[in-house]
């Protein structure tokens, strides 16, 4: 298996970026996408997958319509998954009432214990998530 820098890219501009260990880098580009894809020809949405080792760069775009769940529609902490709590390092779990902080953008209180709260507050012009499905720490 073969380890592939995959670039997620809208435009020019590098929306997500990651590494895939896979067989080939059609695989890694669908890894990436979760869906199908083909060789791209003009697209604006597309994948870079840069193979180091044998210095060599595929793109690809997807085969149709893009299936992944937008998450700029998520409003809830519920559409985020189940509950993804943070340790600190060396293993232990963090304190309560010490890792929280309100969000410079939205105003919203952050539990920093829990990674989706964090994760969901990193995103540039993020709406807040819906208060019935915050648990205020």
């Amino acid at each position: 298996m073969t380890k592939y820098q995959v670039e997620e890219i809208e435009g020019d501009t590098v929306v997500s970026s990651g590494i895939v260990v896979e067989n080939d880098p059609v695989r890694a580009a669908e890894v990436t996408a979760g869906q199908r894809v083909s060789p791209r020809v003009q697209q604006d949405h597309w994948f870079r997958v840069v193979d180091e080792e044998h210095a060599a760069i595929y793109e690809y775009s997807l085969v149709g319509l893009d299936e992944r769940p937008d998450p700029a529609e998520w409003t809830k902490l519920s559409n985020l998954g189940p509950p993804n709590p943070g340790m600190l390092y060396g293993g232990e779990p963090a304190s309560d009432g010490v890792d929280h902080y309100m969000c410079a953008v939205c105003g919203q209180r952050v539990d920093m214990r829990d990674l989706r709260q964090v994760m969901w507050h990193q995103v540039p012009g993020h709406e807040p998530l819906k208060p019935e499905d915050v648990k205020e720490p």
